[in-house]
Parts: structure tokens; C-alpha cells; sequence
């Protein structure tokens, strides 16, 4: 998950919110930490 998040310019945190689907991300970032996910071939657990 640290990669993503260093991929995408986020938090730990951040990453974690998108893999459980919160309200609570921005569009774009979220959009930015999907693609840290697809191009790192990274599944959530």
C-alpha cells in the first residue's frame, strides 16, 4: 500500500479509503490512486 501511495502523492491513509470505497475522497485523487493501483498490479488483500 506504501507504493501506491507514494505512486499516487497520498496517504497510507488515503489509499485505504479508496480500497474501502469512502465518501470521503476526492474524485481526482481517487482517480489518481486507482491508476497507482493498476499500473503497480496491486490488489487489495
Amino acid at each position: 500500500m506504501a507504493m501506491v501511495a507514494a505512486r499516487a502523492g497520498v496517504s497510507g491513509q488515503t489509499v485505504s479509503r479508496v480500497v474501502n470505497d469512502s465518501p470521503r475522497v476526492d474524485p481526482a485523487t481517487r482517480e489518481r490512486v486507482e491508476e497507482a493501483m493498476a499500473e503497480l498490479g496491486y490488489r487489495p488483500k
